[in-house]
């Protein structure tokens, strides 16, 4: 009997894995055509310790991971946060579990638990709302490693076929301490404890698919060098 009962919970257990690789699997590979792209960005912060003014620059993107910031003044981005990148989620990188079944928007949508099996994210959890009537993540959910929480809220629009970004507003409560994607904040918040705030992101211009060489993404220096 107990043997049982231990073979429907794991079966349950499984069973939950598979739907929540499979729900994760639509989103990402609806993206699977979107080579690269270039995107005008202007970020708006409500940061309690950065003051800053409203920044503008253009972003470019190139799949997998490949992401580059051209500004003509010093420009804060949240590398984590603010690039689309579809590929960052890829369901072989991490142990994906269905949590729940809900409605975001009055559309239906699942929550899925993401826990990474590489070390860069170790320590670290993601929780994807995605949507499941169109295949989009609408919020990502994270507990950085040195704790805290940092919340993005996605709405898209329709570029060449693909639904992209339009907007993207990070709520933030997390340490003052340099983590992957918040090294942008520097030394503007020496001595606080907390950065704590939200940041809009905005995205306009979107050029899709331009065939984006290789070298935009080579630092002045390296190119320099060669």
């Amino acid at each position: 009997m107990i043997g049982f009962i231990f073979s429907l919970i794991g079966s349950g257990w499984i069973g939950a894995q598979e739907e929540g690789v499979s729900y994760l699997d639509e989103a990402i590979n609806r993206f699977s055509l979107l080579k690269d792209y270039t995107v005008d960005v202007k970020v708006n912060f409500d940061i309690e310790t950065l003051k800053a003014p409203a920044m503008e620059g253009r972003l470019y993107y190139k799949s997998p991971d490949k992401m580059k910031i051209e500004s003509k003044k010093v420009f804060f981005f949240p590398r984590e946060g603010g690039t689309f990148n579809p590929a960052a989620f890829k369901p072989e990188n991490f142990e994906v579990s269905l949590l729940e079944h809900v409605m975001d928007g009055g559309r239906k949508a699942v929550r899925l638990n993401l826990i990474p099996k590489k070390a860069r994210w170790l320590n670290q959890r993601f929780i994807l709302t995605v949507d499941t009537d169109r295949n989009l993540i609408k919020e990502i959910d994270t507990s950085p490693a040195g704790g805290g929480e940092m919340k993005a809220f996605i709405e898209y629009g329709r570029f060449d076929n693909f639904e992209l970004p339009t907007r993207i507003r990070l709520q933030l409560d997390i340490p003052s301490i340099e983590m992957g994607g918040i090294r942008f904040f520097g030394s503007s918040t020496e001595g606080a404890k907390r950065i704590k705030g939200k940041i809009e992101i905005l995205y306009s211009n979107y050029r899709v698919n331009t065939g984006l060489s290789d070298e935009i993404f080579v630092e002045r220096e390296r190119v320099r060098e060669k």
